[in-house]
């Protein structure tokens, strides 16, 4: 299976860090954020592409020297995070594939997501994620200035992307050079997407505060 690992940002809210390098290489732990991401997946069979924009030429350097057999896919512009695979049409065939963001730490089974879509007709998986949290405050029902119900800091349960996802190969071929986010992609691909929720743990590094979370505590949830 061919997996897309989108490196593209610019990484801002991990700044001043990606001020010098781009994000895909800050370190957590011992390693970048790219190795683990190329890690998971190699350790899965996967023919994995790196799709580059913000100081492309340092990730691609890095790739060629730690990872040769790592495909780097240079771009002119940033297209956001479905219209960034334009870039990577000309190794597209019609068959499924996996975008993944490079700043994303998981032990999701590639396999089960992938034999999931191929059972289906979608023409795209999202991987989703039940995610709780908590109001910080006391939730009034009001009708007609009348209170009618008192919810101290209520949990509330959604599902949210991971920003993993297995997309027909034939629907990225169609897409132009144009900026075009996953969540507007996915609601034009409607009614042909499904959601996923796998048995997986996921980190994302997008925050400092983020960094130093998983960096003190990945390594023991996902066996390393």
């Amino acid at each position: 299976m061919k997996a897309f690992l989108l490196a593209a940002g610019l990484g801002t809210r991990l700044r001043p860090l990606t001020f010098f390098v781009p994000k895909p290489l800050v370190l957590v732990g011992e390693a970048t954020i790219i190795d683990h991401a190329i890690r998971w997946l190699r350790a899965q069979g996967a023919e994995i592409y790196v799709v580059g924009f913000y100081l492309q030429e340092l990730l691609r350097e890095y790739l060629r020297e730690h990872h040769p057999d790592v495909v780097f896919i240079p771009s002119r512009k940033l297209l956001g995070t479905a219209g960034q695979l334009y870039y990577a049409k000309e190794y597209l065939g019609d068959e499924p594939v996996l975008v993944a963001p490079s700043d994303v730490i998981t032990n999701l089974n590639v396999g089960q997501v992938l034999e999931f879509h191929k059972s289906s007709s979608y023409k795209l998986t999202i991987v989703g994620q039940i995610v709780e949290t908590t109001v910080r405050f006391g939730v009034l029902e009001v009708e007609d200035n009348k209170l009618k119900e008192w919810k101290e800091k209520p949990k509330l349960v959604n599902i949210v992307s991971t920003g993993i996802y297995v997309v027909e190969g034939a629907e990225v071929r169609r897409l132009e050079e144009r900026y075009l986010d996953f969540n507007d992609f996915a609601v034009s691909l409607l009614p042909n997407v499904a959601v996923f929720l796998p048995n997986a743990v996921f980190y994302d590094v997008g925050t400092l505060d983020d960094l130093k979370v998983v960096s003190q505590s990945y390594l023991n949830k996902l066996g390393h």
